[in-house]
């Protein structure tokens, strides 16, 4: 058991000054507003929610502990394909080195769908098995994305020199295959502190230097206000920290000019608040982002709403209001990942399609969602025309790079 110390860690969750649980329910609902009638199963899934988000909370469980568990995967066994829908445009393997929680802590985690207190795994010998595949796959048009189901750059691979290894086995790949047509996606909520560690006398930024050309990285940024933030990515660097890497990767030759513009939180998605967040976005120059809409089982709409009561009573009512009526409640993503309704969504995706556009800020968008919305309104079926045209497809994948 390896412990760490984070270079980030805002206020817990659970140490907010006069919190307490809220015990969600249809009557609770019903109450504050909630105008349609919540179907039996619901109300059961609302009421465990509750007593389990209560049960983390009083046991002060709701991020994961300060260590990591260090442990060994096979290496020859290929990485998984990322594409959770099946209609993805984009042939993607995750590049995932460690297991478990994130270090991170993020408490809308897409990954963990609200499990969030699971140990960190981290495998050991993951560059190996990374090396295997490059090899293997050295022919093929692919992008290894580091990393869909955790931080590529937080602690558990930082100090000990995991994710600079990563980056030292794609270096070696390239340099053995200079016609190697395998890319690196890189999504990222790090700051430069981050990527300024050393290992070896290496920095992340060094070594990325070295392949800049085979490079993509996306900054991971949601629209949110900043007190909620804090405490749903209690281990995340800041907004600013996070762009000043995109400016600095562009400045070392790597494409660093999309975001990926999720969760998007409804009650939150005022006119104001879109144009403050894309008026820092285009600021440092950002030019493409890929907007997704908060998706999550019932239990962890039922956390997020713990803390959307606590700063903003007034909002929980429109928090829930586009997840739990009954037409609504086939709308699914993944898993038992539960879509906000499509008539909602399509409303303020035009409102951040428009101010994105006045911005010089393009949008790609994932397939599914585009079909989903799509079938609301036909406009959105050709949203991402523009990004497309400039080379950013579904996660913002920029096609592009496989000219260089």
């Amino acid at each position: 058991m390896v412990n760490f110390d984070l270079l980030e860690e805002k206020q817990a969750c659970y140490d907010l000054a006069d919190f307490n649980p809220l015990q969600v329910d249809a009557q609770l609902l019903k109450k504050i507003g909630v105008d349609y009638p919540i179907i039996d199963q619901v109300n059961s899934e609302l009421i465990a929610g509750s007593t389990w988000f209560k049960n983390l909370f009083e046991n002060r469980s709701l991020t994961p502990a300060k260590n990591y568990t260090e442990v060994v995967t096979d290496v020859n066994e290929e990485l998984e394909i990322h594409n959770y829908t099946g209609i993805c445009p984009t042939n993607v393997l995750e590049v995932s080195p460690s297991s478990g929680s994130c270090a991170v802590a993020c408490q809308y985690c897409l990954v963990t769908d609200g499990k969030h207190v699971k140990g960190i795994q981290v495998y050991g010998n993951y560059p190996e098995k990374l090396a295997n595949s490059l090899e293997k796959n050295k022919n093929k048009a692919l992008f290894y994305y580091f990393s869909p189901k955790t931080e590529a750059f937080s602690e558990p691979h930082l100090f000990n020199g995991l994710a600079h290894n990563i980056l030292r086995t794609f270096i070696r790949h390239f340099e053995k295959n200079p016609d190697s047509r395998i890319r690196i996606f890189i999504a990222t909520k790090a700051g430069p502190k981050h990527l300024e560690i050393k290992d070896n006398g290496e920095s992340l930024f060094d070594l990325m230097a070295k392949i800049a050309s085979k490079i993509q990285l996306n900054g991971s940024i949601g629209i949110m206000p900043p007190y909620l933030r804090n405490i749903l990515e209690p281990n995340a660097t800041s907004i600013a920290d996070r762009l000043a890497v995109l400016v600095r990767c562009r400045e070392l030759g790597i494409w660093s000019e999309s975001v990926l513009c999720q969760p998007l939180i409804l009650p939150y998605l005022t006119k104001a608040v879109i144009t403050d967040y894309i008026q820092q976005m285009a600021k440092a120059g950002v030019k493409n982002i890929k907007p997704e809409f908060f998706t999550a089982e019932v239990r962890n709409l039922v956390l997020i709403s713990q803390y959307i009561n606590h700063f903003d009573p007034d909002k929980v009512a429109e928090f829930f209001y586009p997840y739990l009526m009954e037409e609504n409640l086939g709308h699914i993503k993944q898993h038992v990942r539960l879509a906000p309704s499509k008539k909602v969504c399509v409303e303020k995706l035009e409102m951040i399609r428009e101010i994105a556009q006045k911005n010089g800020i393009s949008i790609s968008i994932c397939n599914w969602v585009k079909r989903e919305l799509g079938s609301v309104a036909d406009w959105v079926k050709t949203i991402d025309t523009e990004s497309a045209i400039n080379g950013y497809r579904c996660l913002g994948y920029q096609r592009n790079l496989f000219l260089r």
